[in-house]
């Protein structure tokens, strides 16, 4: 059974490096207004997400107010009021409600943070266990019994980074009416509309553009200055 646990850590390590950057911090960008209104307000807290989500709520710009509900939900996806919100907010903007998925349930064990802390209590507690049931084989059975808990800690942390990993592929239409176009360029006539506050899945990025699909299943390249990753990152 150890021959497998190289394989079985680095898994782990993996998985745990996708639950936890959704809750990084965005470094410094470049100061122009759009980059200011998309950047998580300083120390990019849940609370502070939410705040600053609120605000924009109240301001009529319910495309940075939905960014900011989403990346606060990401931190604390428990929170009943974040979830209210966004759905206020959504449905006077006339979008329709996301459909829920599978494996939803898992992101809203814990925060992000928590999550890591589980899949690395599992994986000390698997290492451990299946390292000691080969220096210690009269207890054996009950050592790779321990392990098999720490394997179901480590599965937790594993379906959780599942359930987050299509949000750290979305981005929020932050623009009002914003154009999307068959190619990256601005030269053609837009094949169609993205409404403000609308939730994408960005597929690609191309000097300016991105590769977007929404809901509906349409795709096409809409410039990137009025979308906003939900999970931001570092440039």
């Amino acid at each position: 059974m150890t021959r497998f646990a190289p394989c079985v850590l680095l898994s782990a390590a993996l998985t745990l490096s996708v639950s936890s950057s959704t809750a990084q911090t965005l470094p410094p960008q470049s100061p122009t207004q759009t980059q200011t209104q998309t950047q998580p307000p300083a120390g990019y807290s849940a609370a502070a997400l939410y705040n600053a989500a609120n605000a924009y709520a109240r301001a009529a710009k319910p495309g940075l107010a939905v960014l900011n509900y989403e990346r606060a939900k990401l931190l604390d996806p428990n929170d009943p009021d974040i979830e209210a919100n966004l759905h206020r907010v959504r449905d006077a903007s006339g979008l329709r409600p996301e459909a829920p998925r599978r494996l939803d349930r898992l992101t809203r064990i814990a925060s992000p943070t928590i999550i890591s802390w589980i899949g690395v209590l599992g994986l000390l507690i698997a290492g451990v266990s299946m390292l000691s049931s080969e220096a210690l084989p009269a207890h054996r059975g009950k050592l790779l019994a321990v392990a098999l808990a720490g394997f179901c800690l480590i599965g937790v942390t594993l379906g959780s980074a599942v359930a987050v990993w299509p949000t750290l592929h979305q981005a929020v239409v932050v623009g009002h009416a914003i154009p999307v176009r068959v190619s990256p360029t601005l030269i053609e006539e837009p094949i169609f509309t993205l409404p403000e506050a609308e939730i994408v899945s960005v597929k690609g990025e191309h000097e300016g553009f991105m590769l977007i699909k929404t809901g509906a299943g349409r795709t096409g390249w809409a410039p990137d200055a009025n979308l906003a990753l939900i999970a931001p990152k570092g440039r």
